[in-house]
């Protein structure tokens, strides 16, 4: 791998692009256009719609290469983004990354040559033992650029835009070079799209944003549909749907979880049951996005699609679009968005891209979940009731101990029904329950519970208040959501 310098092509970043829109082309001159939902598509690279400068991608590359994943926070975005906006070249936009503290970490200044170049294969290829012959080529590269005699200014930023040069080359060919431009495209994604403040992170450290970012980037491979299950989360969707002009193509009805999907082009394959394959399609509003699991549909008709959500959809959607209309408490827009193989037939030619559309929810009030004892109004929602029940179940009471003296006003549940009803909400994978507010994948007393319980105790603040907020989060939470992210999902268990 990277056996000889390759040349750059400045196409290379959009062929994935081209190939998928020929493919595209072709399928439509001898069949159907390809499937939609809600008039919504993107085909190719979502990327590809970007105008992203070289010294973009060389800021980006920088990330990738000394941590594996965008380190930066908005402002070392902007910074070094102007850098190269100012005229500085990739090498010495590259070299002066590399000259950062915090590249220590994985890039000591007492690295030989040769170590610099293993290290930068595990970086930004995910290869932890490359061919020895490739590292002797690069290594001996970086030793002439780091000749005393005639050194050059930038050494180690040369080498690493080498190095990216030569992966542009060699991706047609080699998985980890593939899979590393998955990540590159994916990172300058997420940066690319940002808009809000809230969504910079104006006031979070490299730590923070890197710990967001490693985990999805480092779950993309060579294959396209880990860019697109990565990239999906993102408001990089919103954009597409906005940019499009698409109105919500998508009912959902809390009440009795029966969604509805606009589409066009649906195909219908000979059988029962084999059409629509929700497995791949997936829905977001608060927290984190949700993969449906209620199997397949048949269809009967070319522009829509219905299905009743099986329970466990329902209550893992039950705090996401928590809200009537088409954005959640949150004030995240609900959208449903599809991979390729959700129209069975016509897998595998649908397009490498998501397809989506807005969802417009109703009756989402139906199901009040931390009203724990089904009390009357005067103790709905209520610390010394709701808020203890679910600590003392989080902690293994059962029977009489679970409820003793903590029944509210008409409760109508007893302590078998509490146990019930808290266990269909609260299943084996926990990362599903809508109790699981700090999104870390558990829901545990000391965590979830407490904060639920501080939140019912405080139920006026603000959610603009960072005191009050950080308050009722303070040594409890994990996971990555913010304060204000965390209680907004206490408060959508009430709706």
């Amino acid at each position: 791998m990277f056996g000889r310098f390759f040349q750059l092509n400045l196409r290379t970043p959009l062929r994935r692009a081209s190939i998928a829109m020929l493919a595209f082309c072709a399928l439509s001159a001898t069949s159907s256009a390809a499937p939609t939902i809600g008039g919504a598509s993107v085909t190719g690279l979502p990327i590809s719609s970007l105008r992203v400068m070289s010294y973009e991608t060389a800021v980006m590359t920088g990330a990738l290469a000394m941590h594996s994943a965008d380190a930066f926070t908005w402002i070392e975005y902007e910074f070094w983004r102007a850098r190269g906006a100012a005229g500085d070249s990739a090498p010495r936009i590259l070299q002066s990354i590399y000259q950062r503290p915090a590249s220590r970490a994985n890039f000591p200044t007492f690295f030989t040559s040769e170590e610099f170049v293993i290290a930068l294969y595990r970086t930004l290829l995910d290869v932890t033992n490359p061919p020895s012959t490739s590292v002797l080529f690069w290594k001996s590269r970086l030793d002439n650029y780091r000749n005393p005699s005639a050194p050059n200014p930038y050494p180690e930023g040369q080498l690493i835009q080498d190095f990216y040069i030569a992966a542009l080359g060699a991706a047609q060919t080699d998985a980890a070079t593939r899979q590393f431009l998955n990540r590159l495209q994916a990172a300058q994604i997420i940066k690319k799209e940002i808009e809000t403040d809230a969504e910079k992170n104006l006031d979070l450290l490299s730590n923070a944003v890197y710990a967001v970012s490693r985990p999805r980037l480092l779950s993309i491979t060579d294959d396209v549909a880990t860019y697109n299950s990565a990239v999906a989360p993102l408001s990089r969707l919103n954009w597409l749907i906005d940019q499009s002009a698409i109105a919500p193509g998508a009912t959902f009805n809390a009440a009795t979880g029966v969604l509805t999907v606009a589409g066009t082009e649906l195909v219908a394959l000979a059988g029962a049951n084999n059409d629509i394959d929700l497995s791949k399609i997936t829905l977001y509003g608060d927290g984190t996005p949700y993969t449906l699991t209620s199997g397949f549909v048949e269809i009967t008709s070319a522009t829509s699609f219905q299905v009743t959500l099986n329970a466990a959809d329902r209550f893992a959607l039950s705090s996401r679009i928590n809200r009537d209309g088409t954005l959640s408490q949150g004030n995240v827009k609900y959208l449903i968005a599809a991979v390729q193989g959700w129209n069975g037939p016509f897998d595998p030619q649908q397009p490498d891209a998501l397809t989506g559309t807005r969802i417009t929810a109703t009756n989402t009030a139906a199901v009040p979940l931390l009203n724990i004892d089904n009390s009357d109004v005067s103790t709905q929602y209520d610390a010394a009731t709701d808020g203890v029940l679910l600590l003392r179940y989080l902690f293994g009471l059962r029977g009489d101990a679970l409820t003793a003296g903590a029944l509210g006003s008409g409760a109508t549940r007893d302590a078998a029904q509490v146990t019930s009803y808290l266990s269909a909400f609260i299943p084996a994978n926990q990362a599903q329950s809508p109790f699981d507010v700090d999104g870390d994948g558990m829901v545990s007393p000391l965590t979830d519970g407490l904060m639920i319980l501080r939140r019912l105790l405080n139920p006026t603040a603000a959610v603009s208040n960072a005191a009050a907020m950080s308050a009722i989060t303070v040594g409890a939470k994990r996971g990555t959501r913010t304060d204000a992210q965390i209680v907004t999902a206490i408060d959508a268990l009430k709706p």
